[in-house]
């Protein structure tokens, strides 16, 4: 293909069933109408592409609106996701190529100063983030580790046991408050990481409402006085429990991720996994019941090059806190 025969294009729910069929032939899997509407739709989301002369849609580069939190304040951002190019435009690596085209064309629209968002992230693979720095696109934050730790079986729990769970019922109107305040303890208590807003209504988005997510998530309580101490959510597999998130004050952070192990283990799972971004799973292995967790690299996540330059040295030096949550494919 010569990549002077495409060009850059915007696409919306017209062009959805194109999209859906570019996102099969390049991950092998299908995406519903159903998880385009839940990334897309309702101004959730934006999406550009690239269509070769003939008019075919052979690359896409998509985001999703997120709120960052980062030294006491919100600011719009984008978790940049449904990075694909079909398999004959792949050759083509260059600032003219089928990537950069659609990928150039999403940020300078999107991301900057006097646009909607004023940063973007994301959990590109190693080809992506290469690629995207080499291009002047990306600017690297630091690795994704997936941690795993065996099961946590009765007896030990060290000591009396303390704490107890039960499902989240999404129902139950008091749901709402209840996240929100355990959200407003982790923003207080973590204010030094930056750290994507993770309040009820995005969890109702993220977990109930995802139409293709087998999640299950509980409140852990204080055993003997009831209270929540926090909220986590799991995802079962046939080996493995993948943790998803969490939202609780730090302090309670080792009692929510011993509970989740249980909860695997009680379903028989061999063990509980998760992807942590590098810095917060440190803080997880300095905790006495999470320390010693198998890890390898999961992906490099990266944040395009900030148009607003005076965000781009504080967003650089300051840890980040990302689960595997964060993503749009876990």
């Amino acid at each position: 293909m010569n990549a002077r025969s495409w060009h850059a294009v915007n696409l919306g729910a017209p062009e959805s069933p194109e999209v859906r069929t570019l996102f099969a032939q390049v991950f092998g899997a299908p995406m519903s109408d159903a998880l385009w509407q839940w990334k897309y739709a309702d101004g959730r989301g934006q999406a550009t592409g690239t269509r070769d002369l003939a008019g075919q849609l052979i690359a896409h580069y998509g985001g999703t609106a997120r709120t960052l939190v980062w030294g006491g304040q919100e600011r719009p951002a984008v978790q940049l996701g449904d990075v694909m190019v079909m398999e004959q435009a792949r050759g083509v690596l260059s600032r003219n190529g089928a990537f950069a085209t659609a990928a150039q064309s999403f940020l300078q629209q999107h991301i900057g100063a006097q646009t909607r968002f004023a940063i973007g992230f994301g959990f590109p693979n190693e080809r992506a983030a290469r690629l995207g720095k080499a291009l002047g696109l990306y600017e690297t934050l630091g690795e994704v580790l997936a941690l795993e730790w065996p099961s946590l079986q009765p007896g030990q729990h060290g000591g009396l046991r303390r704490w107890a769970t039960a499902p989240l019922d999404w129902a139950d109107p008091r749901t709402q408050g209840q996240l929100d305040t355990l959200w407003q303890a982790l923003r207080s208590d973590a204010h030094h990481f930056v750290l994507p807003r993770r309040d009820a209504s995005w969890w109702r988005h993220r977990f109930a409402n995802h139409p293709d997510g087998p999640y299950q998530a509980w409140w852990v309580r204080h055993r003997f006085t009831r209270r929540i101490q926090g909220a986590v959510v799991l995802r079962p597999g046939p080996a493995t429990w993948e943790i998803l998130d969490w939202v609780a004050p730090l302090r309670h952070t080792e009692t929510v991720l011993v509970a989740a192990r249980a909860l695997a283990a009680s379903a028989g799972a061999a063990g509980l996994t998760g992807w942590f971004s590098a810095p917060l799973a440190a803080q997880l292995g300095a905790m006495p019941a999470l320390a010693g967790a198998a890890s390898q690299l999961a992906c490099t996540n990266c944040v395009t090059v900030a148009r607003d330059p005076a965000l781009t040295p504080d967003l650089l030096q300051r840890p980040w806190w990302l689960t595997g949550g964060d993503t749009d494919f876990r």
